[in-house]
């Protein structure tokens, strides 16, 4: 195997959500070698930018330099460049070479701060777009560059028909951000073919990093010698199974971690490691236990994209109440809890963000304290058909999709029981912190 290497020029981000931070993690988990030239620092957390320091542009060149008279170089992927000055003396190192050029016009973050001077735009279209391969703008920024306002494939296709004749010979424009069923990346090639590439739309927040991400994974197929459709189809595979799995690293907006998402080993780590701190501080609560069913909890946590409870990490055992207090009867296994695993995974074929589960009693005083914090669903288990009631789980699977069905952003699920059966509230969170800050509040007025 021969190890290709990129250069990223872009901005860091100290959240290392986007920018040079997120394309060396993507570079590396492609198999592939990233260099780097930083073009500004920029300070900033999941929340938002709060400032931009941009680089001398004299030490930008030299980073540029540095790389390029010492490291075979396969492809050159631009980012983050603030200023028309940085832009210039980019465009004269480059203008010659005959490595593939991918670009990524960066203008705002997703908070909204502007990560270009507003005249280095029309630096960056003279000068960088003619000689990129390919550039790789959202729609927003597609609607800057061409000066169409897109509301449909119509303008999309206009759109990049304008932009193909600013001069980059490839423009692939991705479709997050046009509301329509699916979420379609569209190319407009060298031989002006227009090639769409659809995946059905994820219910996911806005987040942090998914461009960057993309335009690094294409220039890592590219560096690699996939030809362009190829390589535009290779990285919408990649970003659209990197979105199912976004983290909530922080307060604000969650991100995007190709390195962690390619790694299951790695996130099997995490999962335990964040549901073993949840567990400590459910059982340092006081009064928890009276939330506590008479079939007793567990808490589940999945690894992203999970599809099997194979895939969920639980209590050996359950969670008992011991006077007022909880405690777990076991250690934490994948595999280890059944119903409230099978809960999370039905969840997660709707929400494939919502990871985590706990089983709380039911009481209709509890149902309001939910309600007045969060959105709550319920089912009825009579209604269960008679077949799924004979298979062992699934009448929960059955009965968390009629809930969500009636609506995606529930929180908390219920059913009233059946012959039998206790009835039964279940809370679900992006993990187990979530859920124990829930239980907090429940525990506040409960």
């Amino acid at each position: 195997m021969i190890l290709r290497s990129v250069l990223s020029i872009a901005g860091s981000d100290s959240s290392s959500g986007a920018g040079i931070q997120a394309d060396l993690k993507t570079l590396s988990s492609l198999g592939t070698y990233g260099c780097s030239a930083i073009t500004a620092i920029t300070v900033q957390n999941t929340k938002k930018i709060f400032e931009v320091f941009p680089i001398p542009s004299e030490i930008v060149i030299r980073q540029i330099n540095s790389v390029l008279n010492d490291i075979r170089i396969d492809a050159i992927k631009i980012g983050m460049v603030y200023d028309g000055i940085i832009i210039n003396k980019i465009f004269k190192i480059l203008k010659n070479t005959n490595i593939p050029i991918i670009v990524d016009p960066i203008f705002t973050s997703t908070s909204g701060k502007n990560l270009i001077k507003y005249e280095a735009i029309k630096a960056l279209t003279k000068k960088i777009l003619p000689i990129a391969t390919i550039i790789t703008p959202n729609i927003n920024e597609a609607t800057q560059l061409s000066g169409i306002d897109i509301k449909n494939k119509e303008d999309l296709v206009k759109s990049l028909i304008k932009m193909k004749k600013l001069g980059p010979k490839n423009v692939i424009v991705k479709g997050g951000h046009l509301l329509s069923e699916h979420s379609i990346d569209t190319l407009i090639d060298d031989k002006l073919n227009i090639i769409e590439f659809s995946n059905s739309r994820i219910s996911i927040p806005e987040n942090h990093g998914s461009g960057c991400n993309f335009s690094a994974a294409l220039s890592a197929y590219i560096s690699q010698g996939y030809e362009i459709p190829i390589a535009c189809k290779l990285a919408n595979e990649f970003i659209n199974s990197v979105l199912k799995n976004l983290l909530y690293i922080g307060k604000g907006y969650p991100v995007t971690d190709t390195a962690l998402t390619t790694s299951s080993s790695a996130f099997k780590f995490h999962v335990i490691e964040e549901l073993s701190i949840a567990i400590n501080e459910l059982e340092a609560i006081t009064d928890v236990g009276k939330l506590i069913p008479e079939t007793q909890s567990n808490f589940a946590y999945a690894i992203p994209n999970a599809t099997s409870i194979k895939e969920v990490a639980g209590i050996k055992g359950r969670i008992v109440r011991i006077d007022q207090k909880v405690k777990a009867s076991s250690c934490i296994e994948f595999g280890a809890t059944q119903h409230i695993a099978s809960a999370v995974i039905s969840y997660m074929n709707i929400n494939p963000l919502m990871r985590a589960g706990f089983n709380i009693k039911y009481d209709k005083k509890i149902i309001e304290l939910l309600q007045s914090f969060m959105k709550v669903s319920e089912y009825d288990r009579r209604l269960e058909p008679q077949k799924l009631k004979e298979k062992e789980g699934y009448t929960i699977q059955w009965g968390v999709k009629k809930a969500i069905l009636k609506d995606k952003e529930v929180r908390g699920i219920y059913h009233k029981g059946d012959i039998g059966k206790e009835p039964m509230i279940i809370l679900f969170g992006h993990n187990p912190a979530e859920i124990v800050e829930y239980l907090r509040k429940l525990i506040e007025y409960y």
